[in-house]
């Protein structure tokens, strides 16, 4: 019987696996474990997606008639990082004759070990081993159900889907808008997830800035009747004066008028309603969930909440799987309850006690977990050691959400109050607490709020009448945690209601593994800015979204496409189906990303050669500091290099004639022709002695020498520079006979307009 390796997706948990196996002895990169097992792991993914040029060396430079990129076969290369411990797994594949996957429970996980696998040239049997804790009770189960790894083909190929499709997006895409904004140096990135991201932020922060905040007035009656009183609030029809679209009252003099009316009146009670209302416990935390709740109490970065998270599931082995998309849990685990609840007992963890194992909640529901066999976050049977404050935090949020699925239901009547008084109606509401429940884990308690006894007919009067102002208010700015939870609920930002119905359910932008670092590339883009804990979109992000293609930006697209990877991992939707449709798609992006067009303000300054392409300022790799420009056509269309003047294109490099016409002052030279450093396409002739020789610089009329640029006889005056002692010298325009301006003798300061005869302003050119 030959030896069977098993292939973690990190270390760390490679090391877990080993050691409930039965570690014999250690290698670089692997443990040899008892029963012939070799435990390995990759190091998150090893390998990954080619860059363009390795399918054709001709994508090395971007270039719009090469878009878009769509490859016939997928090309992996090794990370360079992670190169040795592919060589290790690739070394002890050699001695196997089968292998566990033991990737995380996720697609991504799937991916990681199956395409090492693939890579390797790997077909020999494989198992899965899929488990969502790492406490040995879980491990057992796990190895005790391991499956044929070919029954998660399905969840490898939606895995496939999303690196593909996220290659195809970002490169072909990126490129196009980088293209037309003829700004090499600065990268316009998009993104299947990315830019729909940004859309939501965009989107968010106008509403805000749009904003008018609005006055508006809530009417508050005090009520008496013979077994008591009570407060009830105006509630007024949709013929009732001085409201608006909301029915908010927004004209005050309609309030005094009312209060005016009620003083001292009589009412009469017309309905009276006491419903028995029962709700819920909240399901176990998903990510995102965590997140924003550890922001909210706690003040933690989603990016922190999620390295505590993760050092409980893997090195204290105290929580779940973090990395998850579901908030339900398997109808199997149920019979784990009793002995996690114990272990919560032993810690003294409030509400543990009293939690009753005979009550299963709606969060045990397999069918609710999808294709991937996710679940919610809870903890696991295993005692923590030390935590820190910050570890302890995050445990005991999610034990207290976990032990609220083993209290009865929040029960409480509702009860309200309806009173008609001179044409008026008022509503009083009231609560009376029935059972608690789940909700004496909650932090703050929800108190009764009791009517009176009355019937309908019973007669009341009114003790007077108060008017309080409220002000409109806009949406909140989104915080790196609610954004996260934004693109979880992306389903709240979709109006089609069918759409809006299929992605309710464990459905999003991203994943929870990505989220995090798709923000954070956001702010690295100059797309989004933090101020404080917000994040608010910047100029940059603005437009790339203002001018992007529709179908990117909108976030129930993207989600469709989300909801299509889940469909594939069901089995509903093939590879081949999904790809081919999205690379239908490219062209239309592509082309749509050639034609943008975005303001100088934002993107920056364009210079045109004049072939009609766009220059690029780039540094010369021999002389540090100093630079040239080159043409987006130059090879095409023979375009020269361009010197750089003062951050702007200047005259074209030239290889100096040797001979020319006769200089007509020195008769000693020939004259030259170059092109002006100030503006492009303009031309003068120099004497070849230079400056010596002292002749004067003549015009370009036609290609041919002209009259001297400066006159002899011009006017002169001081120049304005500060701290120049050189003169500046009145010259005609040689385009515009009618136009004269100012000229330093000293080449590298700007040339100034003429206001009656001195030197004014300096002149401006355009180079676009």
């Amino acid at each position: 019987m030959g030896k069977t390796l098993l292939i973690a997706e990190k270390p760390s948990v490679g090391k877990d696996l080993a050691a409930y196996l039965g570690i014999i002895s250690r290698g670089k990169g692997f443990f040899t474990c008892k029963n012939d097992i070799i435990c390995t792991w990759c190091i998150g993914h090893i390998l990954e997606q080619a860059d363009p040029d390795c399918y054709d060396p001709k994508y090395k430079k971007w270039r719009a008639e090469d878009l878009p990129i769509i490859p016939e076969k997928w090309i992996l290369e090794p990370i360079p990082r992670t190169r040795e411990q592919l060589q290790t797994i690739k070394n002890l594949l050699k001695d196997t004759t089968a292998v566990i996957n033991a990737g995380d429970p996720e697609r991504e996980g799937q991916l990681i070990v199956d395409e090492v696998l693939d890579f390797l040239g790997y077909e020999g049997p494989a198992k899965r081993l899929w488990i969502s804790a790492l406490d040995i009770r879980t491990i057992k189960k796990g190895f005790a159900n391991l499956k044929d790894n070919k029954e998660y083909q399905n969840i490898k190929n939606a895995a496939i889907c999303r690196s593909n499709a996220d290659w195809l997006v970002g490169i072909n895409v990126t490129r196009g808008l980088t293209l037309a904004a003829c700004q090499p140096e600065t990268v316009l990135s998009a993104g299947r997830v990315q830019t729909p991201t940004l859309s939501l932020v965009v989107d968010r922060d106008r509403e805000i800035e749009n904003f008018q905040k609005k006055p508006f007035w809530i009417l508050r009656a005090n009520i008496d009747h013979p077994n008591g009183s009570f407060i009830a609030t105006w509630n007024p029809n949709e013929l009732s004066a001085g409201l608006d679209a909301e029915g908010r009252l927004i004209n005050e003099g309609v309030g005094d008028e009312i209060i005016n009316k009620m003083q001292g009146a009589s009412g009469l009670v017309t309905a009276r309603k006491n419903d028995l209302k029962s709700k819920k416990p909240p399901l176990p935390f998903l990510l995102s969930d965590l997140q924003k709740k550890a922001e909210d109490k706690f003040g933690y970065s989603p990016k922190e909440t999620l390295e505590i998270g993760q050092g409980l599931y893997e090195k204290h082995k105290v929580l779940t799987y973090m990395r998850t998309e579901c908030r339900y849990l398997p109808n199997e685990m149920f019979e784990d309850a009793p002995s996690i609840i114990e272990c919560l007992k032993k810690q003294g963890i409030e509400g543990a006690a009293d939690a009753d194992i005979t009550i299963e909640s709606p969060a045990w529901n397999t069918k609710k977990q999808g294709a991937e066999a996710h679940h919610g976050i809870i903890p696991t049977e295993v005692m923590p050691g030390h935590l820190s404050i910050e570890e302890n935090n995050i445990y005991q949020l999610v034990a207290r959400r976990f032990l609220k699925q083993f209290y009865p239901d929040y029960q409480y009547y509702s009860s309200s109050v309806e009173i008609e008084a001179e044409g008026e109606k008022w509503n009083g509401n009231g609560i009376l607490l029935k059972e608690l429940g789940w909700m004496v884990l909650n932090d703050q308690q929800t108190k009764d709020k009791l009517l009176p006894t009355m019937a309908k007919g019973d007669a009341v009067s009114f003790a007077g009448v108060e008017k309080e102002q409220k002000f409109t208010k806009p949406p909140s700015r989104f915080t790196e945690a609610s954004l996260q939870v934004a693109m979880t609920e992306v389903h709240k930002f979709v109006d089609d209601p069918v759409i809006k119905a299929r992605l309710k359910e464990n459905s999003g932008i991203g994943t929870s593994a990505t989220r995090t670092n798709i923000i954070t590339e956001l702010q690295n883009r100059n797309y989004l800015e933090k101020s404080g804990k917000t994040l608010i979109s910047t100029a940059r992000g603005r437009e790339l979204i203002d001018k992007i293609h529709p179908s990117l930006k909108n976030p129930g697209m993207t989600a469709i496409w989300e909801d299509a990877l889940n469909r594939i991992c069901e089995g509903e939707l093939g590879k081949t189906e999904f790809l081919t449709e999205l690379t239908k798609r490219m062209s239309n992006m592509v082309k749509y990303a050639l034609a943008t067009r975005f303001s100088e303000n934002v993107m920056g300054k364009v210079y045109r050669c004049l072939c009609g392409g766009y220059l690029s300022r780039l540094e010369s790799k021999n002389k540090k500091g100093k630079y040239f420009w080159v043409c987006s056509k130059g090879q095409e269309n023979g375009c020269p290099l361009r010197s750089d003047f003062n951050g702007a294109p200047g005259a074209a490099f030239m290889d100096r004639p040797e001979s020319g016409p006769p200089c007509p002052h020195c008769e000693k030279g020939y004259l030259i022709r170059f092109e002006s450093n100030r503006k492009m396409g303009h031309y003068f002739w120099a004497c070849s002695t230079g400056k010596k020789g002292k002749c004067p610089l003549l015009r370009d009329e036609n290609g041919a020498p002209g009259k001297p640029v400066i006159d002899p006889k011009a006017p002169q005056a001081p120049c304005p520079e500060k701290g120049c002692k050189k003169k500046v010298t009145l010259i005609q325009s040689q385009n515009n006979k009618d136009f004269y301006f100012w000229k330093c003798s000293d080449p590298s300061h700007p040339l100034r307009k003429n206001d009656n005869g001195k030197p004014g302003d300096i002149i401006v050119f355009s180079s676009k």
